[in-house]
């Protein structure tokens, strides 16, 4: 069978017009859910439309310390792997004593994951109660060398379910925008955190 010059041509145009429509429907995909759906950028606040939403407060008043933090006779450090990270992939984190003494610590529990909003930091997480509810606390003690480590998965359902035992909700959805994690357990310490980027 002969071909010409044209019905190769055309038999192209068809395979690219094909793998188009299939690009286009990855994007319909991501669209349509599959990504961030809250305020993108700084918001002014963060507002949530459930009456028996109660955003979970803010258990400090010191200034959060940046990746390291010096505790009664020892120094604990905060590492990241990145300061970006993509919606439902996971933020892990590692806090280590890395001083010579021991510490008292509030458990793997007593941390914030925070949203920045013109009117200052805000937990994206609450109570879906009616109620305020505190995160559970109880003290151990970190000898020299041991650490807690997170693996915090970027979206709303894995970050309501994080906390064993406490009805908490994701309100409103994650956006777009600076967020930060903070440890606010080690006891007579400031509170010590670091911040990254949420990115569709």
């Amino acid at each position: 069978m002969k071909r010409t010059r044209r019905d190769l041509l055309r038999r192209t145009a068809a395979t690219v017009t094909a793998a188009g429509s299939v690009g286009a429907a990855g994007c319909l995909d991501f669209a349509a859910g599959d990504g961030p759906q809250g305020p993108e950028g700084t918001p002014e606040t963060l507002s949530c439309d459930d009456a028996d939403f109660v955003r979970l407060g803010q258990p400090f008043e010191e200034p959060v310390e940046s990746t390291t933090v010096d505790a009664p006779n020892t120094r604990f450090e905060l590492a990241t792997e990145g300061t970006a990270e993509t919606y439902g992939q996971s933020v892990r984190l590692v806090l280590r004593n890395t001083g010579d003494g021991s510490a008292t610590a509030l458990g793997e529990y007593a941390y914030s994951v925070q949203r920045e909003t013109a009117e200052g930091w805000l937990d994206v997480r609450g109570s879906t109660t009616g109620a305020a509810v505190d995160l559970p606390r109880s003290e151990a003690t970190m000898d020299p060398g041991s650490s807690y480590s997170w693996s915090i998965e970027l979206d709303e359902a894995a970050l309501a379910s994080a906390v064993p035992d406490l009805e908490l909700a994701v309100c409103p959805p994650l956006g777009a925008g600076t967020h930060r994690f903070v440890y606010w357990g080690i006891v007579d310490a400031p509170p010590i955190g670091v911040e990254f980027e949420l990115v569709g």
